[in-house]
């Protein structure tokens, strides 16, 4: 079992990297979830799909599962049948949900739909799944310390750039108040050059890809398709090689 999460700041490429290792391991057999954490609701349409309702305005289903009596509702609502009910899938057979808007402020936040919405990230990471990649917003706040035992690798994307660097340093600090220690940095757009080297020299994780600029990624968004039917492959598929590799060596450790 695999359990990914994808994060980064805006617009650095982090819903192309999770559609395509979702289609990556779809095709070596896995049984893959995919689940768009982010407001922008992207992910879909990069693996192939639409109409994914938002799991967050099922409110009659939110009102039915969480609301109880006399004002009080369930922080743990029933919600294992949701995946089925509420994913479309790809034609490579990617499972694939939107979660929707979720409230942030880490375990304080104790609205229905949030109780509701968090229950489906803590059944999502626990549940027996070969596969589950996350697509995050550019924290990772929608991960409480419930849901955050259950990540094998956080995925920090970041452009060549110290913007991003530093965004990098966020999600490094909000994965230590969280309990998540396997963080592994993907650089993409990157373009070979010495401010790029000096750049990339500031990062103090382990970089476990590193993804070139291609306009064909500019054209894929263009055209609506997915980015694996028209760009190449060979970066993600050693990206996806490396996340394996790191994996199972945490496991041989017995940590």
């Amino acid at each position: 079992m695999v359990k990914i999460a994808v994060a980064g700041k805006g617009g650095v490429g982090k819903t192309t990297i999770a559609a395509v290792l979702a289609h990556l391991f779809a095709k070596d057999g896995y049984n893959v979830t995919a689940i768009d954490c982010d407001s922008a609701m992207n992910l879909p349409t990069a693996l192939g799909v639409n109409n994914v309702k938002p799991l967050s305005e099922l409110k009659d289903v939110i009102d039915e599962r969480v609301r109880g009596p006399f004002g009080t509702y369930k922080l743990n609502p029933k919600v294992d049948d949701i995946f089925e009910a509420y994913s479309v899938r790809n034609e490579d057979g990617v499972r694939v949900l939107v979660l929707g808007t979720i409230e942030k402020g880490g375990e304080g936040c104790f609205c229905p739909e949030n109780a509701f919405l968090r229950a489906i990230l803590r059944h999502a990471i626990f549940r027996e799944k070969d596969v589950l990649i996350m697509d995050m917003e550019a924290g990772i706040e929608h991960l409480g310390r419930g849901t955050a035992k259950g990540v094998d690798i956080l995925l920090a994307v970041v452009e060549p750039g110290m913007r991003s660097v530093e965004t990098l340093k966020r999600i490094e600090k909000l994965g230590a108040d969280i309990g998540i220690t396997r963080i592994g940095v993907v650089v993409n757009k990157f373009i070979e050059g010495e401010m790029t080297r000096k750049v990339l020299e500031k990062i103090d994780k382990p970089i476990v890809g590193v993804i070139p600029y291609n306009e064909c990624f500019i054209r894929a968004d263009i055209q609506g398709i997915p980015p694996y039917k028209v760009c190449d492959l060979k970066p993600f598929k050693e990206l996806k090689s490396k996340i394996l590799e790191m994996i199972e060596d945490e496991s041989g450790s017995g940590s």
